[in-house]
């Protein structure tokens, strides 16, 4: 008994503790943390809702709250238009189906086989749709088809995924809002951060070539968020159209990151020592290019975040070494005594480093834009 009263009364400052700890821990996962926050506060107003409205299947509003929400504005926005989409076709299926079948379980299985088929085939030409065959076999086999009749269930069952879908989009919107923009520019800078770092590896192993597994790893790192930045600029476009916010990055921002990442990959496929007679000539201005535009891409990167101007320093000048180093290459007649692979590597690189420059330039014109745009 002695040894259980000590452990008694350290129980609250466990308790404190361990209070802290979690809410250290949520600090540090923001995002995760407000989404959370979100989710949970919009299911519990679902939840009342469907309460009050005496609904026969209203917990449906609950799932759809806790299916729609996303990390957006934009992207909750369209998964609710989606669902509602997905949830008004396929009780209109089901609706019509459960109407006409004979009441016995062959009828109902017919029933059943001709509503999915109908739903699974929608969903399979329009994605959106995706919805509908759970609701048609919802429709059909659920109690409440059975008590309230096909129609009121229908409209039951569309009642309860639009109060989801309001509750949904109203708690993104008004619940630590997160703009579909803000995720696409911090998508955008993570790509930028890699491709610059992915660079500043070419330029070190700029005789050997990349290394084929870590070249494989930071391409598909960056491939994965090329992909989050086009979600999200959809999603900002969707927020714009519904007024629940606006987008000031240039719809032309991820083209430009795709030409950037593939003129980066052209790089790689060129890399590899350079052809004896030309690497003294081109070894350190090539070099000097390649750290300097994975410099500029960290500069991109930061100004996407912090909203601001591109710090663009003097960018022109290792282009302007690399140039000359080349004309001096061209000049002097070395390219003669190499070989055809030989050639179409050397210029396939000063090729690449060139657009990587031009695309580059865009990409910063694109990001001033966006600056110049708050400013105003």
């Amino acid at each position: 008994m002695e040894a259980v009263a000590p452990m008694k009364g350290n129980l609250p400052h466990l308790a404190m503790r361990m209070t802290r700890q979690a809410f250290r821990a949520l600090r540090a996962r923001g995002r995760e943390a407000k989404q959370m926050v979100r989710v949970t506060v919009a299911a519990l107003v679902a939840f009342v809702l469907y309460h009050l409205f005496s609904l026969p299947q209203g917990y449906w509003a609950v799932f759809t709250v806790v299916i729609v929400m996303q990390s957006s504005i934009g992207g909750t926005l369209a998964a609710s238009v989606d669902r509602m989409k997905g949830t008004l076709f396929g009780a209109a299926v089901g609706g019509v189906c459960a109407a006409l079948h004979p009441h016995t379980p062959l009828g109902l299985g017919v029933a059943m086989a001709l509503a999915v088929a109908v739903t699974v085939f929608a969903a399979a030409a329009t994605p959106s749709l995706k919805v509908a065959p759970v609701t048609a076999v919802i429709m059909l086999i659920s109690p409440v088809g059975s008590s309230q009749g096909p129609l009121m269930a229908a409209a039951l069952r569309v009642v309860e995924i639009a109060i989801g879908s309001f509750v949904g989009v109203l708690a993104s919107a008004l619940i630590f809002p997160s703009r579909s923009g803000r995720l696409a520019a911090a998508a955008a800078s993570d790509a930028l951060l890699a491709l610059g770092d992915t660079l500043d590896r070419y330029a070190l192993s700029l005789q050997t070539g990349p290394d084929e597994r870590d070249q494989f790893h930071a391409q598909t790192r960056i491939r994965s968020n090329l992909a989050a930045v086009e979600t999200a600029m959809e999603d900002a476009e969707r927020e714009h159209a519904s007024r629940l916010g606006g987008n000031r990055l240039s719809k032309a921002l991820p083209r430009t990151l795709w030409r950037v990442r593939n003129d980066v990959v052209s790089i790689s496929r060129a890399l590899g020592p350079l052809p004896e007679g030309a690497a003294q000539a081109l070894a350190a201005p090539i070099k000097s290019l390649m750290m300097c535009q994975a410099q500029f891409m960290r500069a991109c990167a930061e100004g996407l975040t912090a909203e601001a101007l591109v710090q663009r320093g003097d960018p022109q000048s290792p282009l302007e070494r690399f140039e000359a180093a080349m004309a001096l290459v061209r000049s002097s007649r070395v390219t003669h005594t190499l070989d055809f692979d030989d050639v179409g590597r050397l210029f396939g690189l000063g090729f690449a480093l060139e657009s990587l420059q031009r695309n580059l330039g865009d990409l910063a014109d694109r990001i001033d834009e966006a600056a110049r745009t708050r400013e105003l």
